[in-house]
């Protein structure tokens, strides 16, 4: 960023998150923030007063985003009862890891999942996210229950097949992130409307998180 750039909230949340993405929050310095954003260090002071502030206000960016972010489409109804359990699930799930592979959520996730160990407001934003998306999930199955494509599943079983698929799904998607992690510290990036740019290389694969979704729903046959 040029140093003539001016300088909001907004932006010293990117650049904390993209610093954290890349040394951890706890390596994140106002040296190191302030260096990404083109400013003196001195110059952050005039939006907050402590480095604390900038990560707690970061931690309230990312649970405010989070919370708008939904793993499955509002018409989930209609699609369950249009197309087979497999092909609805392995698209919901497709469109998360693309989702997820991108900003703002690679970054917040990445801060999220680290943090989480040594902050208990971190610990409650993961907990409650992890949770919306087993109730997402539950609910899908439901859908599709209901919609005679897959075995009939009572509140109770959809709940419990929700949160074993959701747990499976979390797993990955997490070790997807740790890899995507690593592939942009090695790889080179391009582009100047983003904090990394587009990165000059295939993505990760994560074809296995659909063979997943495809054995899950032979199960439920």
């Amino acid at each position: 960023m040029r140093s003539n750039a001016k300088v909001s909230k907004e932006k010293i949340i990117s650049a904390v998150l993209a610093c954290s993405f890349e040394k951890g929050v706890g390596a994140t310095s106002l040296a190191a923030i302030s260096s990404r954003l083109g400013i003196k260090k001195a110059s952050l002071y005039n939006h907050y007063n402590s480095r604390e502030d900038m990560i707690s206000d970061t931690v309230k960016y990312c649970g405010e985003v989070l919370s708008k972010t939904f793993f499955i489409p509002n018409n989930i109804e209609a699609l369950a009862s249009r197309y087979s359990a497999a092909s609805v699930l392995r698209a919901i799930v497709n469109r998360w890891f693309k989702l997820n592979e991108k900003e703002p959520l690679l970054l917040i996730n990445s801060f999220i999942e680290s943090e989480k160990y040594f902050s208990d407001s971190v610990q409650e934003i993961a907990g409650q996210y992890r949770k919306k998306i087993t109730e997402q999930t539950t609910r899908a199955l439901k859908n599709l229950s209901d919609a005679k494509k897959i075995r009939e599943l009572t509140d109770a079983q959809a709940e419990d097949f929700g949160t074993l698929l959701a747990s499976a799904i979390h797993d990955y998607l997490d070790d997807y992130i740790a890899r995507k992690k690593t592939e942009i510290r090695l790889k080179p990036y391009v582009g100047k409307d983003s904090l990394f740019g587009e990165l000059v290389t295939e993505s990760v694969n994560y074809s296995y998180a659909e063979k997943i979704v495809e054995n899950f729903c032979l199960l439920l046959k």
